[in-house]
């Protein structure tokens, strides 16, 4: 499909020339650029990771979907009986502004940054893009890009993010085609940032979420696009697990949660094993060469983080047990339980793909209310009661 493919193949003859500017830019910023933050967020400290260590309650991480000015609202504000969330909100949480929204623009994406900077000063604030190439619509792959609140750019690989540029090839589940894409991606990404006014910002993935995939080589390649900041293990991967939430409930949640981790810790090598021919005949005594599949750890050097991949969970406060999407079928109390089972399994960061009414009733369930109680104040960053 490459060779049939000139556009295809300018864009990849590109590829080498942002990976040069990505290299030449991390002279520049040997440390990583710190962006212009309010006086009070100089002194916030959070994790290397998505999520920091320590029990259940210390490690759960909430990365946020912020669609519209609306969820704005009900984040910032304390009036928890009119669906206020801020006091539920702790200082290691990530609000995840959607730019894919339909009919969301730029200037909207920008308004709800700097307000949501403004409210919490401490919390990190990342942009969730699609692959799109038109600046001014919903999906553009860089936006966001230059806006000093925004901490991460995380882009969205799926296929309605794939097809939003018709010069693309079709999209394709193939993994080894896939895992070169991504790749392509990644580079693309970390180097369009480095090149930019926000050139401390990280580059992360939210990718499908399928059984033939290995996430710990994605992971390990978001690692080396972000080590220009001066760090090498800082690239946020957050995968689409919530089918198997919708599907499974916790059981379900947790296997997988369990084979993902196992990807980050391991990588399946083919060996090559020799038998003899036993019996009579022909081939007695004759060797034999076959290959076989084994698990070998990857070294701790090259080991992704764990605490820097969150696991993401779709749910709807008026779920349709019938319907077709994860998040239009999963209620406040599955999504629950699937948290809870993911925490058990050592998972820290939870990506809830769902609206804020959806969220305040996550929030009154037993596994969640233990690790998010409302704190009187606001119970956020910036000037209120800390965590």
């Amino acid at each position: 499909m490459a060779g049939k493919n000139p556009t295809r193949q300018r864009r990849l003859g590109a590829i080498p020339a942002l990976a040069a500017a990505t290299a030449a830019l991390a002279l520049a910023w040997p440390g990583g650029a710190i962006d212009p933050a309010p006086a009070s967020a100089q002194n916030c400290v959070q994790p290397t990771g998505l999520s920091p260590g320590g029990d259940d309650a210390e490690r759960f991480t909430m990365l946020l979907r912020v669609n519209q000015q609306l969820n704005v609202d009900a984040y910032t504000s304390v009036d928890t009986g009119a669906g206020g969330l801020r006091p539920f909100i702790r200082k290691q949480d990530i609000f995840v502004i959607n730019t894919r929204f339909e009919g969301s623009t730029p200037s909207e994406w920008a308004q709800m940054a700097s307000e949501l900077r403004a409210a919490f000063p401490c919390n990190r604030i990342a942009a969730l893009n699609g692959m799109g190439v038109d600046p001014e619509r919903a999906g553009y792959a860089y936006a966001l890009i230059d806006h000093p609140a925004i901490y991460a750019l995380l882009t969205d690989f799926e296929p309605m993010d794939w097809d939003d540029d018709p010069s693309r090839p079709p999209w394709s589940y193939n993994a080894r085609l896939a895992m070169k894409r991504i790749k392509v991606q990644n580079t693309r990404l970390a180097a369009t940032i480095a090149m930019s006014q926000g050139a401390s910002k990280r580059s992360g993935l939210v990718p499908l979420d399928l059984p033939n995939w290995n996430y710990g080589e994605i992971a390990q390649d978001l690692d080396k696009k972000n080590r220009r900041l001066g760090g090498r293990k800082l690239g946020p991967l957050s995968i689409q697990t919530q089918d198997h939430c919708a599907e499974g409930g916790p059981s379900s949640f947790r296997a997988r949660t369990k084979l993902l981790f196992d990807q980050y810790r391991f990588r399946v090598v083919l060996k090559t094993i020799k038998r003899k021919v036993k019996g009579k005949g022909k081939g007695k005594g004759k060797v034999k060469k076959r290959k076989i599949r084994i698990r070998r750890p990857i070294k701790k050097r090259s080991r992704p983080l764990l605490s820097n991949l969150s696991l993401q969970i779709s749910f709807s406060n008026t779920p349709n047990p019938s319907a077709g999407m994860a998040i239009t079928r999963t209620s406040a109390k599955t999504a629950a339980a699937c948290a809870h089972a993911g925490l058990k399994r050592g998972a820290g960061a939870f990506f809830f793909f769902a609206s804020t009414d959806s969220l305040a009733l996550l929030f009154q369930q037993p596994q969640i209310a233990v690790l998010r109680p409302a704190k009187s104040g606001g119970g956020s960053s910036g000037g209120v009661t800390p965590p």
